[in-house]
């Protein structure tokens, strides 16, 4: 009688895994480049108290949140879904600053004067 081994069974593949040194480089200096934009928001009107002038910050500050989750988060497709949709507001939120710009330049801001 011959002795059967049963099939190998592949090893457990840890789907938590630590993000690399280029990883969280990559996360520092996009939120270092938020945190700049933000900071030029006001003079594009972001602070101006009027709802489509507070938009570009709006969106800015939640793309900085967002972006903070990738350092918290375990899995590697969890740091990329929260890394895209950051950056996906970001745009949004920089789109939206140079329509302010363009529009303050034909109109001027109210309260400015």
């Amino acid at each position: 009688m011959s002795e059967t081994t049963p099939p190998a069974i592949p090893p457990f593949r840890n789907q938590e895994e630590e993000p690399s040194s280029s990883e969280l480089a990559r996360f520092k200096a996009f939120i270092f480049i938020q945190i700049l934009f933000l900071g030029a928001s006001p003079l594009a009107g972001g602070f101006n108290f009027k709802v489509w002038s507070m938009l570009d910050t709006a969106l800015l500050i939640l793309s900085l949140g967002l972006s903070a989750l990738a350092f918290v988060l375990e899995s590697r497709q969890g740091r990329r879904l929260v890394f895209r949709t950051a950056a996906f507001l970001y745009v949004l939120g920089v789109i939206d600053m140079a329509f302010n710009i363009l529009r303050s330049g034909v109109v001027g801001w109210k309260g400015f004067n």
